[in-house]
């Protein structure tokens, strides 16, 4: 074996090595925070309560594209939102995490609807809530 082959055969170790040191752990949960879920046509944590103020990270699990855009009114599939606030649209994005911020100073009690531009009613449940509640402590983050 010559010089180059040898470094080749190093450099191939040395790459392996590093690959393999950051898929050690195989999980990927996030931090604990205010989450909603996507999985395929689902939002399996439909009901969220959050501070006013809060970030919402929104995870979407599915290679399919989706939103999660605040809605003037339970399945009403328009944007709105409370009067003085601007409301909520993560954008259309697949795979992966994107995030917005609830409005301060809504009072506690306060519900925001959302739905999936992209799938309306398709969705399983058609449209989730966030209750604006004072009180709500971050969940762990979905893994």
């Amino acid at each position: 074996m010559n010089a180059r082959s040898s470094l080749r055969i190093s450099l191939v170790f040395v790459a392996a090595a590093a690959l393999a040191a950051c898929g050690g752990s195989s999980s990927s949960a996030l931090p604990p925070g205010y989450y909603i879920t996507i999985s395929g046509l689902q939002f399996p944590s439909a009901t969220l309560e959050a501070p006013a103020g809060a970030t919402i990270t929104v995870v979407n699990q599915s290679a399919a594209g989706h939103t999660v855009t605040q809605e003037a009114a339970r399945d009403g599939f328009t944007l709105g939102s409370p009067p003085g606030t601007t409301p909520f649209d993560t954008g259309l994005f697949t795979a992966g995490t994107r995030t917005f911020s609830l409005p301060a100073g809504l009072a506690d009690g306060t519900v925001l609807y959302y739905y999936c531009r992209t799938h309306t009613s398709l969705m399983i449940p058609s449209s989730g809530t966030i209750t604006i509640r004072a009180s709500a402590q971050p969940l762990p983050g979905p893994g």
